[in-house]
């Protein structure tokens, strides 16, 4: 009778243990069928996010970030792995009562994102659509017929380890990022020593600048990704001679945009304008480096009168041809390969600001050149903007040429840092052209951001070019 009852309670064992062995691996290869769909579903959200037809940077919801779709994708992979699993072995039809499910997790999210912005959610449809199609088709294909090889198993983990790494980073950024939408900080005395001022134009914007010292005017005009700070030691230098204005465009450094403002160089040119008209400026120096160019170029044209020598280096004024080597990085830095990269990571801001100074920064002074693109917001995108506009601004850019005859007469000051590949010995000759009554002066170990390596050249020579051409001779 024992042996009886010690057989059965044996044969219960092992009929008990097959069970649950089948049933922790059914759940493991749901959990890794479901992870893998989430890698695969991360990817193709970025893609859709991307393909959206949009402006590219400033009209990147930057909601839609990697740090906010790597866990959301995760989520509702598992989530709807289980889901699905479940219902299979309760339903004839899952994939139907799927469908149902995931539609609502998707009303769900649109609902939320209705509350916080129309235009948002209206932006998102494709993505979402995207996500729900996916859960549906894709998923219980990739649950119940999918074997993967080797050789996918390895380029899947190859992708999620990218994104990891990618979500990681991108979560990082975020945190270390100011929560204030206007970026107003202090900067301190000892790396700038100048009163941080802040007018509201008519239009609209609220206008940031510095304005230090007395006697003729120096309008300082920065470029992209930068604002009035790259010209801290330039005004430390002159300001003791001169009157040295810099000022942020809208939506750079400190200063904000007025609404349905565009950010395009056309309109920030305007408000140079507006700037100049309300402080009252005339007889203007014009100091400008790269997008500074075309913005105070565009301004001069349109107010001659008002502008008497110009002091430019690396910038243009002209179309550029897309197979050149600025038009290369428009199209690479300007398109969906470098709104990503900069809209998740920052990562223009740091590298081109990094890579255009040959010297290294001091940690304090690096950290306050990429503080107004930090926020995860609008102004890390206007960064991913401005690129994209070297090539599509073409309209803007004839309007300079034409204008470039009317301030022929104009003497001028040009530096040229020959390590900038994007500004080769070609546009100096063009300028030089166009301003025959010039004097050019070469840095042949300083790049994009050459004033931060030759200051201690370029003071001097900028006092004895205005001493020669005084405003009123």
């Amino acid at each position: 009778m024992k042996a009886r009852i010690q057989n059965h309670e044996e044969s219960v064992s092992q009929d008990i243990a097959p069970k649950e062995r089948t049933l922790t691996g059914s759940i493991l290869n749901t959990l890794v069928r479901s992870i893998f769909f989430s890698i695969l579903l991360t990817f193709l959200m970025i893609l859709l996010t991307e393909a959206i037809p949009h402006s590219r940077g400033i009209g990147f919801p930057p909601e839609l970030r990697i740090s906010v779709l790597f866990p959301i994708c995760i989520g509702l992979s598992i989530l709807n792995g289980f889901l699905y699993q479940y219902l299979k072995a309760r339903s004839k039809r899952p994939k139907i009562y799927l469908a149902f499910a995931s539609f609502a997790q998707v009303f769900l999210i649109g609902l939320i994102l209705f509350i916080r912005n129309v235009g948002f959610l209206l932006y998102s449809i494709p993505v979402l659509t995207g996500a729900f199609l996916s859960v549906v088709w894709i998923l219980p294909f990739l649950i119940d017929r999918i074997r993967f090889s080797l050789r996918s198993k390895i380029v899947i983990f190859i992708i999620g380890g990218l994104e990891l790494i990618s979500f990681v980073s991108a979560v990082s950024l975020d945190l270390s990022a100011p929560s204030s939408p206007e970026v107003t900080f202090e900067i301190p005395k000892t790396i700038f020593d100048a009163e941080q001022k802040f007018i509201d134009l008519p239009s609209g914007a609220r206008i940031h600048y510095v304005d230090e010292g007395g006697g003729e005017i120096l309008l300082f005009l920065h470029g992209n990704p930068s604002w009035s700070y790259q010209w801290r030691d330039l005004i430390s230098g002159l300001k003791g001679s001169y009157r040295c204005i810099a000022l942020d465009y809208p939506g750079f450094g400190q200063s904000i945009a007025s609404k349905g403002f565009g950010f395009t160089p056309k309109e920030e040119s305007i408000v140079l304008e507006e700037f100049v008209h309300i402080l009252g400026l005339k007889d203007l120096t014009l100091v400008m480096q790269d997008w500074g160019g075309p913005i105070g170029l565009g301004f001069a044209g349109r107010h001659p009168k008002l502008v008497k020598r110009m002091i430019l280096g690396s910038t243009w004024a002209w179309k550029t041809d897309p197979n050149s080597p600025r038009g290369i990085f428009s199209f690479l830095v300007g398109g969906p390969i470098g709104e990503f990269f900069q809209i998740n990571f920052n990562a223009f801001s740091q590298a081109g600001i990094k890579n255009g100074i040959v010297r290294k920064l001091p940690t304090e002074e690096m950290d306050l050149y990429i503080r107004p693109f930090l926020p995860s917001g609008q102004r890390r995108g206007i960064a991913a903007f401005y690129p994209g506009q070297i090539t599509q601004a073409n309209d803007y850019f004839q309007e300079i040429e034409d204008f470039l005859s009317k301030l022929k007469e104009k003497p001028a000051l040009i530096f040229w840092a020959l390590q900038d590949k994007g500004f080769p010995i070609e546009e100096r000759e063009r300028f030089e052209t166009v301003f025959p009554n010039h004097k050019t002066i070469e840095f042949p170990n300083a790049d994009h951001f050459f004033f931060e390596d030759t200051k201690d050249e370029m003071i001097p020579e900028i006092k004895e070019f205005l001493s020669a051409h005084p405003v009123r001779e």
